[in-house]
């Protein structure tokens, strides 16, 4: 009896550390794909398997497999290609004045978090062009129980994971990652996104509205949300994330004076204008808003489009950390075209990752040269 009763121990044990592997990923539906029911209208989270609003104004769900507004790409909140798959939500997380109910998202995690356990915790937000702000503060609570507010009232709590330098988001067009490590305090069974921090204690920015978008625009920061991870780690090192990434590596930014554009032909303007960058970075310089301000000139005196191109260094376009990288430097410099009055139908773009360097040294130097945006004027 004694060795079956040791042989069930083991047995059991085993069946245990079986479980936690089947969970690696422990949230469920973390890109919003599984949807149950018709998504026909506004804070429709409770669609998407294993969501729901934990207050009384709900989230908003859009879908690639709807043409309404609350479709994906175009919606009415702006148009945002999804970073995963074809869907995401959308949650307010600041209003001036408390206007407009902040929204949060919540789930429950596949299995309650290992006291002293480290977690990875990752997910991507995307400014939606109808909104008037842009705020920080935004991040994920870990708890034992629910939220559950049947009110319009913002979850006022401590913020467990959020981005290391707690920015204001204000990228448009583009993804940003949050990403940090979580260390459980034991029995965690819920995650909940939002911000959790005083309208008071949160910065915000003012924002234009983009020429090129019709809809109503809310006074509020408005963001999409998407492709949310939690996943245990043995050490903080396993949680790549792309802020660490950046402070490892160069931050040397190749620069060149913007040319004199007067009296030149718009092929001309656009074959010797180009935006640099530093390492992993998809950030606008000075000097490039100085360059794209002649491409704006450009496009504002003629007929034609502009196809914007992106080029990593050898070193990006290996990094898998650093995937999408190339996109989101065009869609910046597209970003910051249409912010100057030109309509986005003028304007393509395309990645050529490290296809096309522009230096071939592999110097620190030359991979700077490589870490650009080019142009084409397109008649």
């Amino acid at each position: 009896m004694k060795k079956i009763a040791i042989l069930f121990v083991a047995l059991m044990g085993g069946m245990a550390v079986q479980a936690q592997t089947a969970y690696d990923e422990m949230v469920e539906n973390g890109s919003f794909e599984q949807i149950e029911g018709k998504l026909k209208r506004g804070g429709g989270i409770n669609l998407a398997v294993g969501w729901m609003s934990p207050t009384k104004t709900a989230a908003d769900l859009f879908s690639g497999k709807v043409k309404t507004e609350w479709g994906t790409p175009d919606n009415a909140r702006g148009k945002e290609e999804p970073y995963d798959g074809k869907n995401y939500v959308g949650i307010r997380t600041f209003s001036y004045n408390g206007k407009e109910a902040r929204n949060y998202i919540s789930t429950k995690l596949k299995l309650p978090l290992r006291k002293g356990a480290k977690y990875c915790v990752k997910f991507y937000v995307s400014l939606a062009e109808g909104s008037k702000y842009a705020a920080n503060n935004i991040g994920v609570d870990f708890s034992k129980k629910q939220w559950n507010i049947d009110e319009d009232r913002s979850i006022m709590t401590a913020t467990d994971v959020q981005h290391k330098d707690n920015p204001v988001f204000n990228g448009q067009y583009v993804w940003d990652e949050i990403c940090g490590v979580y260390t459980a305090t034991g029995g965690e069974k819920f995650l909940t996104i939002g911000n959790f921090t005083a309208d008071g204690s949160t910065t915000n920015e003012r924002l234009k509205k983009p020429k090129d978008f019709m809809g109503a625009q809310v006074v509020s920061a408005y963001y999409y949300i998407d492709n949310i991870s939690v996943k245990m780690i043995d050490s903080e090192d396993e949680c790549e994330c792309q802020s660490d990434a950046l402070e490892q590596e160069t931050s040397i930014i190749y620069e060149e004076a913007p040319i004199n554009a007067e009296g030149m032909k718009p092929n001309l303007i656009a074959q010797f204008t180009t935006c640099y960058f530093g390492y992993g970075d998809s950030e606008l310089t000075a000097s490039d808003e100085g360059h794209l301000n002649n491409i704006q000139k450009m496009l504002t005196d003629n007929t034609g489009k502009v196809m914007i191109t992106a080029h990593l260094d050898s070193d990006e376009a290996t990094d898998p950390k650093l995937a999408g990288l190339a996109g989101q430097r065009a869609q910046a410099a597209k970003a910051y075209l249409i912010k100057k009055g030109i309509d986005a139908s003028r304007i393509m773009v395309e990645e050529k990752a490290d296809e096309m360097p522009k230096d071939q040294s592999g110097t620190e130097l030359g991979q700077a040269k490589n870490r650009r945006v080019t142009f084409t004027y397109i008649p």
